[in-house]
């Protein structure tokens, strides 16, 4: 009942930002302009958490935690799909650094054929609102340190009750980057934007899948 309130409530405003965004690729800056710090810092940003961004949170990467962000870009990646890879597994580091303070390092959330069943009520859990922000602002603290060579962040894009963070190929294409899908510390799945906004579940044959532990590139399992 709380879960069907909260998308009822929710109609209104995604159909208005529907109305607005008149691309193919569903781009709006919505959500960041409500939520997401213009101007994140590792000294200082906010996090979402909560649904619907709730409640936010102030946090913080120190220098050697940077660091260690940084690293996983170390060898420069030689193509646009293993940078990818690396910005994968750096929103999921940042998600681990984050989580303690702020609450959010243990999902629990429950996954049927990539649709995600979220403990509504929970301030602790994060909804798409939530990730996709939160993975706009990791990225963007990379990409603002030069740690990108092939990318840009891009605006959020939104389906039908789902949202998510998007990256661009500089002069090419879009990528999905949907931390809704995954626990905090596992690198988000990656895909074709035009892939993610297709029929749901998406063709796992289209989805790049970073590992923690090396930039492997492996399928997303049903």
């Amino acid at each position: 009942m709380m879960r069907l309130w909260r998308i009822v409530r929710l109609l209104p405003l995604t159909l208005a930002v529907a109305a607005c965004a008149e691309n193919a690729n569903h781009l709006q800056g919505f959500y960041l302009e409500q939520f997401a710090s213009p101007n994140p810092t590792p000294a200082e940003f906010t996090v979402c958490r909560g649904f619907y961004c709730a409640e936010k949170s102030y946090a913080t990467i120190s220098e050697d935690q940077w660091r260690r962000v940084t690293a996983i870009f170390k060898p420069r990646a030689k193509n646009a799909r293993l940078e990818r890879q690396q910005i994968a597994r750096g929103v999921a580091l940042i998600g681990t650094i984050v989580g303690p303070q702020t609450g959010t390092d243990s999902h629990q959330w429950t996954h049927v054929k990539m649709f995600v069943i979220p403990n509504a009520g929970d301030l602790t859990q994060l909804d798409c609102v939530d990730t996709s922000v939160n993975t706009w602002t990791y990225m963007t603290l990379m990409e603002r340190s030069g740690l990108f060579t092939f990318h840009r962040v891009a605006q959020l894009s939104y389906g039908p009750l789902r949202n998510t963070a998007v990256l661009q190929e500089i002069d090419g294409g879009y990528f999905a980057i949907d931390a809704s899908l995954v626990d905090v510390g596992v690198p988000p799945p990656i895909m074709p934007l035009a892939t993610w906004l297709a029929s749901w579940p998406p063709d796992a044959a289209a989805i790049e899948h970073a590992d923690r532990a090396d930039a492997t590139v492996t399928q997303v399992r049903r």
